[in-house]
Formats: structure tokens, C-alpha cells, sequence
């Protein structure tokens, strides 16, 4: 069975700074029964059974199996190996507010999501800076730091690209 038991020692989970670090409960009362039917992902995935919310099932992007409820799941993050909660309103608003394709599943905590994004974001600025023609000083500047930065975390590998950059 996939509940976690009341009795397991608590784990430490990563901080959300919406949700927290601790199960939401949600007040519904659905059988554990109820929440295996609600999704395939269900049977396999650890959840708090008392966190379950029912899900807008018209507001989801699926081909054949919606959701028809939500449940905090326990996850282990596949880059730090730290434990988090996906948590049930946090899967409301992927599914039902940004679209994600409705089995879409959250494989890292939330502070490994926010170093992708702003590696993202440093690349983007790192491919803006680059491809100007003319750069003012401090533009030039900005782009050394950011290209030292992507190098020391290896998306930048040849050290040429640095050095070219003049201050």
C-alpha cells in the first residue's frame, strides 16, 4: 500500500515556501481506495492520505486518465536526494492553472527547481550579452561574471570563451 503510516518516523522535508515542509491536510475525507482510483501515479507513490483535494477535472490537459483528486506525495529529489512534498495544491495549480499535461510528475524539490531556472535565466542573459555587437563596460563586465559562473558549473567548457571577454 502506498499511505504512509502515521507510525513511520517523520523525515525531514525540503522547505516550499508556499506550502511548508509538512503535510497539508485538507479537511476532505477520501478513502485510500478513493485516491488509488484518482490516478494511475497513485498506486505507486508514497502520499498522506488526509491531504487529498478534488481536482477540476475540465480545467486538466489529459488524453485519457484525468485526476479526479490530489494528494500530497512524498518524493525523493533525483539531484540532491532530498526528500520534499509535491504537494496536492501545489499539483492543483500545475495542472489545472499552467497546463502541464496532467501525468507530468515533479522529480525535483523546490530549491533544485529554482538553481534550474536561474541557470536558465543566466544562460539566456550569457547568449544576450554575447551575441550584441557593442557592450558598455559594465554590460561586459556582467557577461564575465556570468560566463565564469556557467563555466565553474560546467556549462561553459572551454576556458577560451572566458579569457576572450575583456573588462
Amino acid at each position: 500500500m502506498s499511505i504512509l503510516s502515521k507510525k513511520k518516523k517523520p523525515k525531514f522535508y525540503v522547505y516550499h515556501p508556499r506550502y511548508g515542509d509538512k503535510p497539508r491536510v485538507s479537511g476532505y475525507k477520501f478513502s485510500a481506495q478513493d485516491i488509488q482510483k484518482a490516478h494511475w501515479r497513485y498506486s505507486s507513490v508514497q502520499y498522506f492520505i488526509d491531504t487529498a483535494i478534488p481536482a477540476d477535472i475540465e480545467k486538466q490537459n489529459y488524453s485519457i486518465y484525468p485526476r479526479s483528486l490530489y494528494v500530497d506525495i512524498e518524493i525523493q529529489c533525483e539531484v540532491c536526494q532530498r526528500w520534499f512534498i509535491f504537494f496536492a495544491q501545489e499539483q492543483k495549480y500545475w495542472f489545472e492553472q499552467l497546463g502541464f499535461w496532467i501525468d507530468a510528475h515533479c522529480t525535483r524539490c523546490i530549491e533544485c527547481r529554482k538553481k534550474d531556472q536561474e541557470i536558465r535565466r543566466m544562460q539566456v542573459k550569457y547568449q544576450e550579452l554575447v551575441s550584441r555587437d557593442s557592450r558598455t563596460l559594465v554590460e561586459t563586465k556582467q557577461l564575465k561574471n556570468i560566463a565564469l559562473e556557467l563555466y565553474q558549473l560546467g556549462y561553459i567548457r572551454d576556458v577560451d570563451k572566458i579569457n576572450k571577454i575583456r573588462t
